[in-house]
């Protein structure tokens, strides 16, 4: 028996390979209105972001011990 991320996957795949060019242009073109009409430019959001300065996480990373190998760690 597959196992059900699998089994998704292998669905999502399915779907994905029976778009049409039509239904792919489609869902473009709307996800291309949608994004432009929300997107835009702040000036205080522009400075927030020539002043910050990231600072990288230090940390040990803990061993993944599931079976699978699909923890949380893993992933």
């Amino acid at each position: 028996m597959m196992d059900p991320d699998h089994r998704l996957v292998a669905r999502i795949v399915t779907v994905l390979s029976e778009r049409t060019p039509a239904q792919s242009d489609l869902l473009a073109s709307t996800l291309a209105a949608r994004w432009s009409a929300s997107d835009r430019h702040e000036p205080a959001a522009h400075e927030w972001l020539r002043r910050w300065t990231p600072k990288p996480a230090h940390f040990v990373t803990p061993m993944c011990t599931c079976a699978a190998g699909r923890c949380l760690v893993c992933n």
